[in-house]
């Protein structure tokens, strides 16, 4: 490849001093001049990617657009001087053909590349035996001649040889890009890139030379999209080809085109038809129809840009719509904003992409679920800002430039459920420090309760109980109609009493039963009830906070039974699942729970140690009230 390179460089400095020679000078010499730029660009990949192919094809181009012009300088009074300006395609139809790895496996591509400057030359000598018969003559005749008959067929199937061969470098690409990776169909789209803009601008000169206003140097633009555009694409897409979001500037390129081909169709037949009723000439014919071009032109352009986008950058438009899909179900509340993470993994193809918010609290990052986290070391990062404030990061999986790019979009449109997720982390961090606040209350107050039901027992009941026995002692001691025997007798009765009411308060503060276990205390309550009660208590572990709740849900309900149930006995199951323990009471009551059946106090107390309530109740089928409860609360 050196070797060629070298060689092509000679030829090249010989092209140019052959047209300096030849008296080729100004604006055309400077054109010519910018074959420097796909030798350069051949060179810089030659140096930074000798195993490509592709920097030879780019010698070839400068060779093909320079030697040639030059030859035809020098043999413009001679019978070849215009017979071979179709040499001038062979290294572009190479570059088709190896761009960007080499030749295609296969034996059909490598007859195509020999075909190349076989079809060239086929061309040359099709002009070179014919050219006799042209109008005018050329200057030297042509020393080798044809039948007039058969030169017109003669050089339309060598013309139409060139096109097939054309046509089957240009079928290269397209099977190139259909069997390649992401890789291979990023340089590709560089590539395409470029040669649209090569046809834009050959159909342009096309046009101008036809309509007559201006002579050969209206190819001169096509001629710089060869030697320019095209070596600079196929440079970017063999050294950086995620340089740029090719995908995006490909897919806006032909929606603009397509626009502007269909505005100018619009443009023609409005004119075309508002001219046959106001005549011609008539401005306002003109204005009519560059009105109608501008109302459509927008419409039009969206729908076209929409469409080139499905087809050419397929992948950042359904990355875009499924972001944007994904936002509206979080808006309607058909998904979870915390699960941003795993669409954007599976939009952007990345597994291990990790969102990261920043928590503040812990003075470092969380996933979106809120489980601390760490930025893995040597992964690429993205940051997360909103309001100008930084809220977290987004981690990469791979790293391209395409792919940050890709991700700042996909980010970007997934902004609101991502600030949705950190602001719904921050609330679940608020609950989390009420509910613990809550159950540090109850705790505290189930404590106190304890202490208080042990004190009541151990020390105003068994004082007034002393005095009780005294009273009695000094009463044997009387006559029973004495009147200070009645009066002692109703001192004692009245501290009978009391120790009863005392009982009864300390019962309610914290039923001493449940010393001996949640199970053995409702059975206690059980056994105490006017209706008979099926029971079910499994032995459980449980905090003394959870047993005593427990035991009030119990006795609140059964004490709601009795009061409104209407109901003929009471079932009660309590059991262990896991970590949580379920309780249900159920009657066979009236059912239809009426509404002085206030549940507020008991949804309270559950609610304080993180548990729920909830009450089922049909009409004649009875009640069933249900509470479950973290046994560790």
């Amino acid at each position: 490849m050196r070797l060629w390179m070298v060689t092509a460089t000679i030829a090249c400095v010989g092209a140019w001093t052959g047209l300096a020679v030849a008296g080729i000078g100004g604006w055309a010499f400077a054109v010519y001049l910018l074959g420097l730029v796909p030798l350069a660009l051949g060179w810089l990949i030659a140096i930074r990617a000798p195993a490509t192919p592709a920097s030879g094809a780019l010698a070839g181009i400068a060779v093909s657009m320079l030697g040639v012009p030059a030859l035809e300088a020098w043999g413009r009074d001679s019978w070849w001087g215009g017979a071979i300006w179709s040499w001038q395609m062979v290294g572009f139809l190479i570059l088709l053909l190896v761009f960007p790895d080499g030749l295609l496996p296969g034996r059909r591509w490598r007859l195509a590349a020999s075909a190349v400057p076989l079809s060239a030359l086929g061309v040359t000598a099709a002009m070179t035996v014919t050219m006799n018969h042209y109008d005018p003559p050329p200057v030297v005749p042509s020393p080798i001649m044809v039948p007039q008959a058969i030169w017109m067929p003669l050089m339309l199937i060598a013309l139409a040889v060139l096109l097939m061969v054309a046509v089957v470098s240009v079928s290269a690409v397209v099977v190139r890009y259909r069997g390649g990776d992401e890789r291979v169909r990023l340089q590709t789209r560089w590539l395409v890139l470029a040669a649209g803009l090569v046809v834009v601008l050959m159909a342009g000169s096309w046009a101008i030379t036809t309509l007559g206003w201006t002579g050969p140097a209206a190819y001169n633009g096509f001629l710089i999209g060869i030697v320019v555009l095209v070596p600079s694409a196929v440079a970017v897409a063999i050294l950086r080809h995620d340089l740029f979001e090719i995908d995006k500037i490909l897919s806006d390129s032909a929606a603009w085109a397509l626009t502007t081909i269909i505005a100018a169709g619009v443009f023609a037949a409005s004119a075309l038809g508002l001219g046959s009723f106001l005549g011609r000439d008539s401005p306002l014919g003109r204005y009519g129809a560059v009105f109608v071009s501008a109302m459509i032109l927008m419409p039009v352009f969206r729908r076209v840009h929409h469409v080139t986008g499905r087809v050419i950058d397929r992948d950042r438009t359904v990355i875009l719509a499924g972001i944007v899909s994904f936002v509206d179900r979080v808006r309607d509340g058909a998904a979870e904003p915390e699960s941003v993470q795993e669409t954007l993994r599976a939009l952007l193809d990345d597994a291990h992409l990790l969102v990261l918010l920043i928590e503040a609290e812990h003075d470092g990052y969380v996933d979106v679920q809120g489980v601390p986290a760490t930025v893995p070391a040597g992964r690429t990062t993205l940051p997360l800002r909103t309001a100008g404030a930084d809220i977290g990061l987004v981690v990469l999986g791979r790293d391209s430039a395409r792919q940050r790019r890709r991700v700042r979009l996909a980010v970007s449109a997934a902004a609101l459920p991502i600030e949705v997720s950190r602001l719904r982390l921050g609330l679940r961090r608020a609950l989390t420090e009420v509910s613990e606040s809550r159950r540090r209350l109850v705790s505290t107050a189930v404590a106190e309760r304890k202490r208080l039901e042990r004190d009541l027992h151990d020390g105003a009941q068994q004082h007034l109980l002393a005095v009780g026995m005294q009273l009695r002692s000094a009463q044997r001691d009387l006559n029973p109609a004495d009147p200070l025997f009645i009066e002692l007798d109703r001192a004692v009765g009245s501290l009978e009493d009391t120790v009863g009411e005392l009982r009864r308060l300390a019962h309610g503060l914290r039923p001493a039963a449940l010393d001996d276990g949640l199970a053995a205390a409702l059975r206690r309550l059980a056994a105490q009830s006017a209706l008979p009660v099926d029971l079910r208590a499994d032995t459980v572990e449980t905090s003394d906070v959870v047993a005593a709740t427990a035991y009030f849900v119990v006795a609140e309900a059964m004490t709601n039974v009795l009061k409104h149930a209407r109901a003929t006995g009471i079932r009660v199951r309590v059991r262990q699942a896991e970590e949580h323990l379920h309780i249900a009471v159920t009657d066979d009551g009236i059912g239809s729970a009426p509404s002085q059946l206030s549940l507020t106090t008991l949804r309270d107390r559950v609610g304080a140690v993180g548990g729920t309530l909830s009450v089922t109740s049909a009409s004649h089928e009875g009640t069933t009230i249900e509470a479950v409860m973290p046994c560790a609360s």
